[in-house]
């Protein structure tokens, strides 16, 4: 008894060190940073133009897809000319005003996090705030604060206090994300948080711990999905998603009610996937979307893109998105400052993760969790706010080593 009571106190104690430490620090910087913004425009040299061309070039595709997916474009096209708009405007704003606003804009959206569990949308899930997700804002916001922190805290780096610190963070925002039964939300910020700490060059033994752990709760996850029922925000439907993946991959038999039900989504997908062949049945004819793919213009595009365009058409559009996320790796390596770099490396994995994610799900390596891919799915958030990240990463273009200055040009 005497001993749990001490374990308790202990964790107690650390836990009060990394809110004097880390937290409290940075709810005071919401209010300097206002005070502390250097020059708001940026002075440094062009931006990227090739890596403006490939977000310009699969918006495009993008659209084009999105319009043979549902037949009505109209808002899809706004918002992808409000969102290049703003795209612009985010790469002429100096990225030091980003860094020092980074606090102000995370509490903002974290307390539209809040806000929105108070209202249940579809399936008693709490993702939209009258006419957006603040999810979709959250993420940048996320990753610039991420970015703020690690850089603040750059000298302590190998300290494990400070690791668990940064854990934790990660954490409350994926369990946010959990409680507005967001899974595949929450999976993606507790990825690009996790990686972010890596690219911070953390203890290397704390990740190879809590890696561990992670694979041993999948495993139990997979192997009795009825686990999650436990966790609050986790509703039936998922539970039922994991256990058609696993019949899926095992080759089982379905019944009619799960073939009209639970895996309907993922085997029309399926079967459009491999309907397209290596050309595809040609733009607008794909049969799934008539009357089998609910979701045809948002989660299970993919699945649309490949039946009317084929194994080809597919892989160029991978090979786009990683052709986007590779030239963002090198624009951060050559960021003059380590801000720069760690927000080009957040941006960039949360791109190539949410690509991923999309397809994995689409193509059944995964469980249904229905996560967009950006520029094709549908809804006017996402496009915007995908390009406005794709803004900050190549405002962070026009400040990287090796770039002239627009003066000596």
């Amino acid at each position: 008894m005497e001993s749990s009571q001490k374990q308790n106190t202990g964790l107690l104690q650390k836990l009060v060190i990394i809110y004097y430490k880390y937290i409290k620090p940075e709810f005071l910087q919401i209010f300097r940073g206002f005070g502390n913004l250097s020059p708001f425009f940026s002075k440094g040299g062009r931006m990227d133009k090739t890596f403006f061309l490939i977000v310009t070039g699969l918006t495009v595709f993008g659209l084009a897809t999105h319009y043979s997916a549902s037949y009505e474009n109209l808002w899809q096209l706004v918002f992808a000319v409000i969102g290049i708009f703003v795209m612009l405007i985010v790469a002429h704003v100096n990225v030091n005003v980003y860094k020092e606003l980074s606090s102000a804009f995370v509490a903002l959206c974290f307390l539209l996090l809040i806000a929105v569990l108070f209202r249940t949308d579809y399936n008693g899930t709490h993702r939209r705030l009258f006419f957006f997700q603040p999810s979709e804002i959250a993420k940048i916001a996320f990753i610039m604060w991420m970015a703020y922190l690690i850089d603040k805290y750059k000298k302590n780096h190998n300290s494990g206090k400070q690791f668990w610190a940064f854990l934790i963070i990660t954490g409350v925002f994926g369990v946010m994300l959990i409680l507005e039964s967001h899974l595949s939300g929450a999976i993606l910020f507790m990825g690009i948080g996790y990686a972010m700490m890596w690219y911070g060059d953390m203890p290397k033994r704390n990740f190879a711990f809590v890696t561990a752990v992670i694979i041993a709760v999948l495993l139990i996850v997979v192997w009795k999905p009825t686990v999650l029922l436990r966790v609050p925000g986790i509703h039936e439907y998922q539970i039922n998603r994991i256990l058609i993946w696993k019949k899926v991959l095992s080759g089982g038999n379905f019944t009619a009610k799960e073939r009209l039900g639970d895996a309907r989504q993922i085997l029309q997908s399926l079967y459009g996937i491999g309907s397209g062949g290596l050309l595809g049945v040609g733009f607008g004819q794909s049969g799934q979307k008539v009357n089998n793919l609910s979701e045809k213009a948002n989660d299970f595009i993919f699945a649309v893109l490949a039946e009317e365009g084929g194994f080809f058409i597919a892989i160029l559009m991978l090979a786009l998105f990683g052709f986007l996320v590779y030239k963002g790796f090198k624009i951060a390596n050559n960021s003059r400052t380590y801000y720069g770099s760690l927000l080009v490396l957040g941006i960039s994995t949360q791109m190539a993760l949410q690509v991923l994610l999309n397809v994995a799900v689409a193509t059944s390596v995964l469980p249904n969790t229905g996560i967009s891919l950006p520029f094709f799915s549908d809804g006017g958030t996402s496009m915007v706010f995908s390009l406005a990240s794709m803004g900050l990463v190549l405002g962070v273009s026009k400040d990287s080593r090796g770039v002239k200055d627009v003066k000596s040009r």
